[in-house]
């Protein structure tokens, strides 16, 4: 049976994190509250309600946060989205050919809600790569439970053992322990080499070009267990 390969968003096919960093800060400030750097960096990839709610110490309920969201989505739909297509990482959309050529089921999962999801990857012109898209929302609980990774590989029809989880963030890495799947770091996003593998990742890499040809060799999961730490 051929491997399904799953895909984190932002951060690992597309360069948004600079983004979306950009859009917390301005949303923080509309509140008349500051965040550092880091304090940005460090929420970029979970779910925005729970982003802002850590960076305007609310709870994720609270109407601030609420308003919060919509704004974040208000503005990375003006201000990142029309600039998608040249954020793509290079290699991305040949990868992504090639691996549904050799016939591997690829999925998305993310932290977006779907229809942000659909805009951005619409944007980006990759959207018609995936055959099904694991959304915040669309499961109980989000990253880094194994929720959203499990909705997928069902969806799929491919068992969890046979899935392969890419992503740039300690979260991607931990959903993909949890759901039983083989973890590959990337660190084109948010975590460091360190972060990925301290997390669990079988083999970090750096770029699309180090990453396809290790992926080319999943149609069999067991082939990736010698792979070397860092590509």
């Amino acid at each position: 049976m051929t491997t399904a390969i799953l895909f984190d968003v932002d951060g690992t096919l597309v360069d948004t994190p600079a983004g979306m960093a950009d859009v917390l800060h301005a949303v923080v400030a509309e509140h008349g509250r500051t965040a550092t750097d880091e304090q940005v960096r460090r929420t970029i990839g979970r779910p925005l309600a729970a982003s802002l709610a850590g960076l305007l110490a609310r709870p994720a309920d609270h109407p601030e946060v609420e308003r919060a969201v919509d704004r974040a989505r208000e503005l990375f739909t003006e201000t990142v989205v029309p600039n998608a297509a040249k954020l793509v990482f290079p290699g991305v959309p040949e990868l992504l050919t090639t691996l549904r050529a050799r016939g591997h089921p690829l999925a998305v999962v993310t932290s977006k809600v779907r229809p942000s999801a659909i805009e951005l990857l619409t944007a980006t012109g990759l959207l018609d790569a995936f055959d099904c898209l694991s959304c915040h929302g669309m499961a109980a609980r989000g990253k880094p439970h194994a929720d959203l990774a499990l909705l997928a590989a069902d969806t799929l029809g491919v068992p969890p053992a046979r899935c392969v989880v890419v992503g740039d963030a300690v979260d991607d890495v931990r959903m993909a322990n949890a759901a039983g799947m083989v973890p590959f770091g990337v660190t084109t996003g948010v975590a460091n080499r360190v972060e990925l593998l301290l997390a669990g990742a079988r083999a970090v890499f750096t770029s699309p070009a180090t990453l396809g040809p290790a992926l080319l060799l999943t149609s069999d999961t067991r082939s990736v267990r010698p792979l070397p730490e860092v590509i």
